[in-house]
């Protein structure tokens, strides 16, 4: 099923109108196929993705008061999942210059299309898995100034 084609925010969680970015909360049970989330006596177990393709996975750390980001990709497409912590996302679409911000916290994923630029701030010490459909390509990375 993977993450909705549309470009707007699908749950009452995180908000956002902008077309390069699509924001959803995982569902909280183990009973449906598919992307999900739960929390067990053992630990929580999240099933990030689902039937998508991966040529590109990383974790990463940002530590509260600290941020990253600060580009976008010409081609690449990127997911990010929040594993622990909070985040305020700010970002640009590079064609129509449309800003848009909004806070993400555990449990949200976002996919961020090709030429919007994004920056990540961490308002606690948080924990983001990131995968693509696509290579990581040092060249495809085109700094900009969010803030």
């Amino acid at each position: 099923m993977g993450i909705p084609a549309c470009g707007r925010q699908v749950s009452n969680q995180a908000s956002i109108a902008m077309d390069k970015v699509i924001i959803e909360r995982l569902p909280d049970t183990r009973a449906i196929p598919g992307a999900k989330r739960w929390e067990e006596e053992r630990g929580e177990f999240v099933q990030i993705a689902y039937q998508e393709t991966m040529h590109h996975i990383a974790a990463f750390q940002i530590r509260k008061g600290f941020s990253r980001g600060n580009h976008y990709h010409e081609k690449k497409e990127e997911i990010f999942y929040v594993f622990q912590g909070k985040i305020k996302a700010l970002f640009l679409d590079m064609d129509t210059l449309q800003k848009e911000e909004t806070i993400l916290e555990k449990g949200d994923r976002m996919r961020v299309k090709p030429r919007c630029g994004h920056l990540f701030q961490g308002l606690e010490d948080t924990l983001v898995v990131e995968y693509s459909p696509q290579v990581y390509e040092k060249e495809d990375t085109h700094k900009i100034d969010l803030g």
